[in-house]
């Protein structure tokens, strides 16, 4: 079954919030996106197969806008975002990475089961999070999300291992029968979002339908249980709610109301 209660997180590992955003807002976030689409550059680099790879431009690839555009900094600090990983994590959030995953009709990219924060070599901590902003309708048939519940208990750090294939990650991790049984497809409105652990297993099947599929991922941690390598971490990391902790000299204060510079790329 679905979970859409916030009390059920730690037991589940995710937790689906619908309709968060208006559809206006999702509008001029659609607008922001072509904008960012159409700038793609011809080549990016990316970290696939467990390196850093110079690969053909794909808008699944658009990671870190936050710290080049204010427009996409704000979404990461919008009250009703931050309202749900509140009520998840606590008052005392950072913001510490974001990504625009954009599945083109016919020909998006699968993403394999995976884990998040063993790709994240500067995060020490498991009250880390990921929110799964839909900005198109999302379902199975374009390739929505799946989540397999409870996989992240005892926060294990499964072994990666390549696919082989034409995959957005090049790694994955051994899945069980069982564990592919369990999976919940995330189908979401426009305006949705998900919210799952960093630990849980997660993934999504290629996008072969007539309709693109884009979301919004940003991740915050709890500042007060977490701790950020600065000096490793390949952005800023952003103060968006509360107090920062121990660490709160080294973050960004970002909290709503602040003006915050950014550096276009």
């Amino acid at each position: 079954m679905l979970n859409t209660q916030p009390k059920s997180f730690r037991k589940e590992g995710y937790c689906l919030f619908e309709e968060v955003l208006t559809s206006q807002e999702i509008e001029t976030i659609r607008n922001e996106l072509d904008k960012a689409i159409a700038n793609l550059p011809k080549k990016q680099i990316i970290y696939k197969d467990g390196v850093d790879k110079e690969v053909d431009a794909r808008p699944e690839y658009m990671v870190e806008p936050h710290p080049k555009n204010a427009f996409w900094l704000d979404v990461c600090r919008h009250p009703r975002v931050l309202d749900t990983v509140e009520s998840l994590l606590g008052p005392d959030l950072i913001l510490i990475m974001s990504h625009l995953i954009v599945k083109v009709p016919e020909d998006g990219l699968p993403v394999a089961w995976h884990q998040d924060n063993t790709y994240w070599h500067s995060v020490d901590g498991t009250d880390v999070v990921t929110v799964w902003l839909a900005i198109d309708d999302t379902d199975v048939s374009n390739g929505c999300m799946q989540v397999i519940p409870c996989t992240h208990e005892g926060y294990p750090e499964m072994e990666k291992v390549e696919t082989g294939k034409d995959d957005l990650l090049g790694l994955t991790v051994e899945v069980t029968a069982e564990m592919l049984a369990a999976a919940v497809p995330l189908e979401m409105k426009a305006g949705s979002l998900s919210v799952h652990d960093s630990f849980v297993l997660h993934g999504s099947e290629a996008n072969t339908s007539g309709r693109r599929r884009a979301a919004y991922t940003m991740r915050y941690a709890n500042a007060n249980t977490v701790t950020i390598d600065t000096k490793e971490h390949w952005v800023p990391v952003y103060l968006v709610r509360g107090q920062g902790g121990a660490d709160e000299k080294q973050y960004v204060d970002a909290r709503p109301g602040r003006t915050v510079p950014v550096t276009p790329s």
